[in-house]
């Protein structure tokens, strides 16, 4: 039992380690990505074999007892600060929050540092007999907290991208859970830190798969997502398909600079986002070039969005003069009456009609 143990242990921290590599030799990702997800598995990996360790030194009246106190410290030290860590890879928290977010873990870390001599989180007798601190209830405090920002930072992500496959993170979280729940049923059964491998390393496939089809600075699909959309739209009865352009904004950038020209891009993106994202998908598909896919959708609905996109971004015009207006065209498309790419230039047709008379839609 001990060697099968020891041995999934050990696989299970060179494979974390293998994802570690992969992770930092990743040109997709960003740096605070890169960073939070990479100390994460370091940290599964120590405590993982801390772990392994211990359970090996776990024998009553024998010299272990230094070497599991190292293993118990290491353990208490480092878990709660996984699961904040790979939250913090994906959240957009302010710092000040992301600090009382750690407190908990911060405040368990010295007392796990003093429990050796005053026994707070866990003591280890002399004849090597592991037993639970009068605080061991903040350690455990400090991991469902982690737990809990993980959850919320998930429900979080999915609203922040439009990603149909949203439910794949509740799926992870799940697995996570059950793998919990099973140690807590059947302690024998060591399931935990193997389950937060592969769930670290699930969560890292499902960012990795919304950095390829996401636009970084608009948080909408990119051009690649798009020209895929456009291939899909085939299967539908019928389609509206919205291009949306800002006015002038070469002008922008060179009045106002190009970092307002970003703050730009992302006012409009979110207008557009906001409107659009309950009836289809948007897109950002050049520079200052937009797009709303909604298929199986009535004219009025596409109509009224038409108006609401309008009133929404004349808004956002009051509050910031600066702001351009937004031309917009729509093509239709339907199964069996016309192509995909008679829509699109339909719609590319509309939208450079309404540059060239200025006319806001």
């Amino acid at each position: 039992m001990i060697l099968h143990y020891v041995s999934l242990g050990i696989v299970s921290a060179m494979a974390m380690l293998l994802l570690c590599i992969i992770i930092n030799h990743n040109e997709t990702l960003n740096r605070k990505m890169k960073m939070f997800f990479t100390l994460a598995i370091i940290g599964i990996i120590i405590v993982t074999l801390a772990e392994v360790a211990s359970y090996y030194y776990a024998k009553p009246n024998t010299d272990f007892r230094l070497q599991r106190i190292i293993c118990c410290e290491i353990i208490f030290c480092v878990s709660p600060f996984i699961t904040l860590f790979i939250t913090l890879a994906f959240c957009k928290l302010a710092l000040n929050v992301i600090v009382i977010w750690f407190l908990p873990a911060i405040v368990n870390l010295f007392l796990t540092l003093l429990s050796p001599f005053f026994g707070f989180i866990f003591y280890v007798s002399a004849n090597n007999v592991y037993s639970r601190g009068p605080f061991y209830g903040l350690f455990m405090l400090s991991i469902m907290l982690g737990g809990v920002l993980l959850i919320f930072e998930t429900v979080n992500s999915d609203k922040r991208y439009q990603s149909k496959n949203g439910h794949i993170l509740y799926l992870i979280l799940l697995f996570m859970v059950i793998g919990v729940t099973i140690q807590i049923l059947l302690p024998m059964v060591h399931t935990i830190w193997i389950c937060v491998a592969l769930s670290t390393s699930f969560y890292y496939s499902y960012f990795c798969e919304l950095s390829e089809k996401y636009d970084a600075q608009t948080f909408l699909f990119n051009r690649r997502a798009y020209e895929c959309e456009l291939e899909r739209i085939e299967d539908a009865a019928h389609a509206y398909i919205l291009l949306f352009d800002i006015d002038d904004f070469k002008i922008i950038n060179d009045t106002y600079g190009h970092q307002y020209g970003d703050e730009c891009l992302y006012k409009v993106a979110c207008c557009i986002k906001d409107t659009f994202q309950s009836l289809g998908l948007c897109f950002r598909i050049g520079g200052d070039e937009f797009c709303v896919v909604s298929k199986n959708i009535e004219e009025k609905i596409i109509i009224d969005a038409k108006k609401d996109f309008k009133k929404k971004l004349l808004e956002c015009m009051e509050k910031d003069k600066r702001l351009p207006k937004v031309s917009l065209g729509c093509g239709y498309y339907k199964k069996g009456f016309c192509q995909v790419s008679e829509a699109v230039r339909l719609a590319d047709e509309q939208l450079y009609a309404a540059k060239n008379v200025k006319k806001f839609v």
